[in-house]
């Protein structure tokens, strides 16, 4: 954007502009897609645990029968040492897939029950798990407990403890639904800010308002997690980026070599767009006299040191508005409300010299394609990346939340996995003759750390290979 900052009617310059918006679109749906196949990948994974919970149990119910018969159901009796140590290993095996409870009962069989006592084996009889698509959400299974009569009562997933199922179901719905969410909004996000800027100018051809660049995402303010597989460039003419502001000054009489130039619309400060807000806020370039502005007056004042305020005509006008140095250029002014704290309303100026007592200056929309080669629009469009703009932050800001959020996850659970590393490692140690059950209980809590920690880390990769190519795009 840069370059054509200074070659606004150049089409080989705003071909690239045009270009690099799609590599913007390409490398935002490709970084969604692998969030997407990331998340297909945990819900085969949580699919296959399931069917080998369900087996596991089945295998104990089976021993449970087979150490009953061998016992005559007399637990103080001869004991069959080898199914008794094949169910402690289909113990062992199953507090990895899933946090177990295991009570034995006075015939010597197991009782196992999971989340929050849950039964999934009874002596010799079993109750399966069933995944079950999320009505809310298809891509996700849910997890269910059969019951009689073909009844399948669904289970909470947080009470899940332990073991890769519960490591994946943690991640799934934690880090993972958390970052498609914030790529959701920063899609929104920024679709909005661009099209509302490039709305505000004119085009090569003249022509205002500005048409869209990209694809609106504003259907998916109340639910952002799939907002960028959506994400793209709708225009196809170069021509059609609005380089130039859409408003022509005309200077009064007086003053000290006094020029107003480009005058120019950019994002108001009330612009608004908080999508982790209920409900969520996209703001429409309609709300503001930036957008309805049809002219404006500016009058220097008859007190000493001179000051300047504005009027505008429009739909949404009205005043007084202050007029106040605008630090971000040089010889700028923008107009404020005088409210308090001032809001910027979204109208900026440039003016050199120093006008007279009550000199006035006109604003009005640009009627005709004179202005078509300026770029004061180009450069409130390349200044977004600087504005805050994604709830509260910019996109540098939001980013960095975005992977902070995630390596916050990911070190959390990293602590833990070294936690139940040392713990499970201890009672080892410490009780070489302590019954499976509590040896499995660690071992389980330790694949679950280990299964968030590393699909955590996958998604971390993720984001910051693809937050560069926005940076530069926007640069």
């Amino acid at each position: 954007m840069q370059t054509l900052t200074q070659q606004p009617n150049s089409t080989a310059s705003r071909q690239a502009v045009l270009g690099m918006a799609q590599a913007l679109a390409t490398s935002m749906t490709s970084m969604n897609s692998q969030l997407q196949q990331i998340q297909q990948g945990v819900n085969n994974q949580i699919s296959s645990s399931v069917q080998s919970i369900n087996a596991l149990a089945q295998q104990i119910a089976n021993l449970n029968q087979q150490i009953g018969a061998a016992t005559g159901g007399n637990p103080n009796g001869a004991q069959p040492n080898t199914l008794l140590d094949q169910r402690d290993q289909a113990v062992t095996q199953l507090n990895q897939l899933v946090g177990a409870t295991i009570n034995k009962n006075s015939d010597g069989s197991y009782n196992v029950s999971i989340g929050s006592g849950q039964p999934l084996v009874v002596g010799t009889t079993t109750f399966s798990l069933q995944t079950q698509q999320d009505p809310n959400n298809p891509a996700n299974y849910l997890i269910g407990l059969a019951g009689p009569n073909n009844s399948l009562t669904m289970l909470p997933n947080n009470i899940m403890n332990g073991g890769q199922l519960s490591g994946l179901l943690n991640f799934r719905d934690g880090p993972l639904v958390q970052t498609q969410k914030q790529l959701g909004t920063l899609a929104i996000n920024l679709s909005a800010a661009m099209n509302y800027q490039n709305s505000l100018g004119m085009d090569l051809n003249g022509n205002t308002p500005g048409a869209a660049i990209f694809k609106d995402l504003s259907q998916y303010t109340s639910n952002p997690q799939y907002a960028a597989s959506q994400f793209g460039v709708v225009m196809s003419d170069p021509s059609q980026l609005a380089c130039a502001s859409n408003l022509t000054p005309t200077g009064g009489a007086g003053g000290t070599g006094v020029t107003m130039s480009g005058v120019w619309s950019n994002l108001p400060g009330a612009y608004q767009t908080h999508i982790n807000q209920t409900p969520p806020v996209l703001d429409s370039v309609t709300q503001h006299p930036s957008y309805q502005l049809t002219g404006m007056t500016v009058t220097a004042s008859a007190t000493s040191p001179i000051t300047m305020t504005a009027t505008i005509t429009g739909t949404n006008g009205g005043g007084p508005y202050n007029v106040v140095v605008d630090p971000t250029l040089p010889n700028s002014y923008k107009l404020q409300t005088t409210a308090v704290p001032p809001v910027d309303v979204g109208i900026g100026f440039q003016l050199s010299g120093v006008p007279a007592t009550n000199q006035t200056f006109t604003v009005g929309p640009a009627t005709s394609t004179k202005n078509s080669g300026d770029s004061n629009n180009l450069r409130q469009m390349t200044a977004q990346q600087n504005i805050n703009l994604v709830n509260g932050q910019s996109y540098q800001g939001f980013y960095s939340t975005m992977v902070a959020s995630v390596g916050n996850a990911t070190n959390t659970v990293n602590l833990q996995n070294q936690t139940a590393q040392t713990t499970l490692q201890e009672a080892q140690k410490n009780n070489s003759n302590a019954s499976g059950v509590n040896l499995d209980q660690e071992a389980a809590n330790l694949i679950k750390y280990q299964q968030s920690y590393q699909a955590c880390s996958k998604v971390i990769q993720i984001a910051q290979s693809t937050f560069s190519t926005i940076l530069n795009a926007l640069s």
